[in-house]
């Protein structure tokens, strides 16, 4: 019996241990297969984040939106759409608002009456800046952005505590109506949705206005 046990107990002729050049060639090639399939994943991330699909409406340019985003219906809105993997109670969201021109009304004129509107509808509502720009080619523009506080959960009576949201508003004039287009994430994640309100401002060729 112990013979036969050290039989067992003894290192195969056949399986030689692995020299050191072998087990660190082991090694890298499993770091390699690591590096691979993590680069494979963050490439698959970033096409899903950069696919889009076309949305058009009557009476307005050409958009694009996030391949992934759902559109949903909300009352007064022409268009509105949100995020389906946002990782806030609040989902990140775009909303397109049109309306004909007043009498004698410019671009001005209807952005301040517009953040008029904002601050009685928005709860806490602060603008936080407003630029100049252009979109379409050269058309005039301007980008509003602001903060405000929502409470996503308060009507299916949820507990959940209330949402800063950020949020921007391009406004511009198109054949003879005001145009809103806005997006709006929670404050915690609007660095990462990003690349998603690109997607949305880039269809109207914004651009900066140098000052």
């Amino acid at each position: 019996m112990s013979a036969l046990l050290d039989a067992i107990r003894k290192p195969s002729v056949t399986n030689q241990p692995p020299t050191s050049r072998e087990i660190m060639r082991s090694d890298l090639a499993t770091v390699a297969l690591i590096i691979a399939a993590l680069l494979l994943g963050l490439a698959v991330r970033n096409t899903t984040l950069s696919a889009s699909k076309k949305v058009e409406l009557e009476g307005m340019p050409p958009l694009a939106i996030p391949a992934h985003w759902m559109p949903g219906t909300a009352d007064n809105l022409d268009f509105y759409a949100r995020s389906a993997g946002s990782p806030s109670i609040f989902d990140t969201e775009m909303a397109v608002y049109t309306r004909r021109l007043r009498n004698e009304e410019t671009l001005i004129s209807a952005r301040t009456a517009w953040g008029v509107r904002r601050s009685q509808d928005l709860e806490r509502y602060r603008e936080l800046s407003a630029e100049p720009v252009t979109v379409l080619d050269g058309q005039p523009a301007a980008l509003v952005t602001y903060a405000y506080v929502a409470d996503p959960t308060r009507l299916a009576g949820a507990g959940s505590p209330p949402v800063v949201v950020q949020g921007q508003d391009l406004l511009f004039i198109y054949e003879d109506q005001l145009v809103v287009v806005s997006v709006a994430a929670d404050v915690t994640a609007w660095d990462s949705a990003q690349k998603e309100i690109d997607i949305i401002f880039g269809s109207l060729r914004l651009q900066e206005v140098e000052q």
